[in-house]
């Protein structure tokens, strides 16, 4: 993320309290030359991560496609430097709440930012100056303050909703080394207030990269992109409809697949999320599983799981379990809501884009939230998962009080329940297995258990 110029009085609220030579001088004392160290330090553990995947059972041969994108400097990122050098703008993104189909429109390259390395948290945590905040939110400021770490220097603009507190402050504090706008995510969905507030945030997003592009967003271009993404909604339903029929694809495959879509060019994605479909279809159809049917099947929620944080998802798998379902964020809801307009008018196609962005979210931040208890337990039956995972990230207020809440209805049920809470880093992972392996122990014999945090 490249330094925005001095700050001028009276700019408005976003102005900064440092100059842009004072912020830089910072920024180097706290990365203190280590960033060629934490770049290397992240690729060893995608190049680690990728080794253990392509050791899976019975894995796909389509995945390879994906494994390649997963590689922050392969050839994505060259790509984006190629679209860059044609004069392209590149908008990152914070979280599900940004409106891809008018980035898209604009003619900008959206990434989404949200991401899983642990190299750059340190020097996150201390640029954001809270130790107590999720490794989710360190790790982006980490990598935003790194000279050239991929895809984050790449960016010329951030769109940052605020769903939690971390994430609002992360915002503020990145908004003075670059340019960023900050949408404003309601805490209720109830009203019409609320709905005529959300669809004017959606508005400051299309004319904030409208002036960027110095181009407007016309009816064609964005019918386009609306079109365009329904295509891809369509591919991951139909990649998680075969994945709920039989054990053809890993969980941690599936994540994977969903993050890649955060980086990759989206017309591709599709066509290649339609072409592991149809290879699964066939390995149902040769009983080609990579699971037995007696295999403990579980549910992971809580927290995103961001590459190449698979800490969770591997001490599952490689434990004897499947992840046949989720309720994350950067997983099953990466595409599951498409855009609906009955007509194609600009207004209404703004307003379409603004109700799938905000009534089909289940994310913990609104409340009251029954969407998200019958989100969990719709899973749950359809998937036929005989246990639910709470990811809790450390520091994570929101999933912490959502898996507490969530825990009592699904014991209730007869459904056992876990809660993790973990940082990025691996020197709980000896605590973690012991509590997975009792806990699939557990569902294997049939019993209901709700297991405390570890």
């Amino acid at each position: 993320m490249k330094l925005i110029g001095k700050s001028k009085k009276g700019s408005g609220p976003a102005e900064s309290v440092e100059s842009a030579s004072a912020q830089r001088a910072r920024i180097e004392t706290l990365v203190a030359g280590r960033g060629d160290e934490i770049i290397q330090r992240t690729k060893e553990k995608i190049s680690a991560e990728l080794a253990k995947l392509a050791l899976l059972k019975n894995r796909a041969k389509a995945m390879d496609y994906f494994d390649e994108m997963a590689q922050i400097d392969g050839p994505r990122a060259k790509e984006i430097e190629e679209f860059k050098a044609k004069g392209g703008k590149v908008v990152g993104t914070f979280c599900h709440f940004v409106p891809l189909e008018i980035i898209d429109a604009s003619g900008c390259l959206p990434l989404r930012l949200g991401c899983g390395h642990h190299a750059p948290v340190g020097v996150g945590e201390s640029f954001l100056g809270d130790p107590n905040l999720c490794p989710l939110a360190k790790s982006m400021a980490g990598c935003a303050i790194v000279d050239d770490f991929p895809l984050y220097s790449q960016c010329d603009y951030i769109i940052a909703p605020s769903p939690c507190d971390a994430k609002l402050k992360l915002g503020e504090a990145l908004k003075e080394i670059g340019p960023l706008l900050t949408m404003n995510v309601p805490r209720v969905k109830e009203g019409e207030s609320i709905r005529k507030q959300w669809i004017e945030e959606i508005k400051n997003v299309r004319d904030a990269l409208e002036k960027i592009t110095g181009k407007k967003i016309d009816k064609k271009s964005l019918k386009r992109s609306i079109i365009k993404y329904q295509k891809a909604h369509k591919a991951w339903r139909t990649l998680l409809t075969q994945k709920r029929k039989a054990n053809v694809i890993w969980g941690r495959d599936f994540l994977l697949v969903g993050w890649v879509s955060f980086i990759d060019d989206i017309e591709r994605w599709t066509r290649e999320v339609t072409k592991l479909t149809k290879e699964l279809k066939s390995m149902a159809s040769a009983g080609k599983l990579v699971a037995g049917k007696s295999t403990p099947r579980v549910m992971l929620a809580g927290s995103p799981v961001v590459w190449p944080n698979w800490k969770l998802p591997n001490l599952l798998e490689e434990s004897g379990a499947i992840i046949v379902s989720d309720e994350l964020c950067s997983g099953t809801r990466t595409f599951y809501d498409p855009v609906v307009t009955d007509e194609w008018t600009e207004r209404a196609m703004i307003v379409a884009i603004a109700e799938r962005y905000l009534y089909p979210c289940t994310c913990p931040c609104f409340s009251p939230n029954v969407e998200r208890e019958d989100s969990v337990m719709r899973e749950i039956e359809e998937s036929r998962a005989e246990g639910v995972v709470f990811h809790v990230l450390q520091g994570c207020h929101l999933h912490t009080l959502d898996a507490s809440r969530l825990s009592r209805p699904l014991k209730d049920k007869g459904i056992p329940v876990l809660t993790i809470r973990s940082e990025y880093q691996d020197g709980d992972i000896g605590q973690i297995k012991v509590r997975v392996e009792a806990f699939l122990e557990m569902i294997e014999a049939g019993e209901d258990s709700l297991f405390e945090d570890v």
